[in-house]
């Protein structure tokens, strides 16, 4: 498991139970309570603050930024028993490409990078005018102050571990197919599968392309949801920060299929070459009399040319991209 499932499986409760109460419960409604009580001392307004729109956002992030990397890693999973038989080493070959998923000590470097990265951003947008979103209240003037301080200093460890985790898994799945897409993979023949065989690996792909976008988007609800108005700082800082996630979630998409990409081409260019001779052959003479048997080769040439024209160049649907695609901008241009 990565670090984050590792923290909410400590709760010993069902996956999906621990993360919402982790990030509505903890890390959310308690956190922010207790965060605005000691502000305000005012108990009315300490309870209403986890129900506003920007608090209830942050929970939902919370909550599906430690659900996220479990989602990504089934699908890892479902995906081997699809995956062994075109590797030269079968299951082994699968787990020594995705064997960094669960590596402990680039976890905790992507933790430490994100926090400092996270940090950055939230100090450029205080440094333009900006107001900072990460309070530390270390006033020791109280108990209640002490703990709400102590509090605010292990959710922003525990926040920016769930969300570190996201990317990291993304990032460590997608460079494993990047190396499986590189690795001497038995194809299937075009006549059998358009895709060569190698579908599931777009699949897996999209699948993890789509849980990451997710991630942006509610993260961009999460900024957008302030009720400050944007300044300069918000763009330079948090804007600069959301803008490297996106740009980071497009190159894992596509960089990680560039071989498999090369190879589907090479495999089209190929089977075209071998038949253009056998097509160029039967166009000579439109004039000749076609035999039986000639109807038949000339049957068979049309199946195979039709085949190979459907050749995929991707190992996913274009169309789906095409959509994810059109999200990834939108998102860019809510930013």
């Amino acid at each position: 498991m990565t670090l984050a499932e590792r923290f909410i499986a400590a709760f010993r409760l069902p996956y999906a139970l621990g993360c919402v109460l982790i990030g509505f419960g903890l890390f959310g409604t308690f956190n922010t309570l207790l965060s605005k009580f000691v502000q305000t001392s005012d108990l009315r307004q300490a309870i209403v603050a986890p129900f506003l729109p920007q608090n209830l956002a942050q929970s939902v992030l919370i909550a599906y930024a430690f659900y996220a990397p479990r989602y990504m890693r089934t699908k890892l999973l479902a995906a081997e028993r699809s995956l062994p038989p075109f590797l030269p080493e079968n299951e082994r070959g699968f787990q020594e490409v995705f064997a960094r998923v669960s590596s402990s000590r680039p976890q905790v470097f992507a933790w430490i990078l994100f926090l400092v990265a996270l940090l950055l951003a939230v100090s450029v947008s205080a440094l333009f005018g900006g107001p900072s979103t990460i309070v530390l209240n270390l006033d020791p003037g109280s108990l209640l102050d002490l703990f709400a301080g102590i509090l605010d200093v292990v959710s922003l460890a525990v926040v920016t571990l769930a969300l570190s985790s996201v990317v990291w898994t993304y990032w460590s799945i997608s460079t494993g197919i990047r190396r499986l897409s590189s690795a001497p993979l038995a194809l299937r023949p075009y006549y059998e599968d358009a895709f060569l065989g190698l579908k599931p690996i777009g699949s897996l792909a999209l699948s993890l392309a789509s849980v990451y976008f997710g991630f942006i988007v509610l993260l961009m609800i999460a900024v957008l949801t302030s009720p400050s108005t944007p300044t300069t700082g918000d763009i330079l800082g948090v804007g600069s920060f959301l803008f490297g996630l996106i740009l980071l979630g497009l190159l894992l998409f596509f960089l990680p299929l560039n071989a498999a990409h090369g190879r589907m081409i090479a495999e089209k260019r190929t089977e075209r070459l071998r038949i253009s001779p056998m097509l160029g052959t039967l166009f000579q003479d439109p004039t000749k009399t076609i035999s039986n048997t000639d109807s038949v080769h000339v049957l068979r040439l049309d199946m195979m040319d039709r085949k190979v024209s459907s050749m995929a160049t991707w190992p996913f649907d274009i169309g789906i991209v095409g959509r994810l695609s059109v999200i990834a901008t939108s998102v860019t241009a809510a930013r």
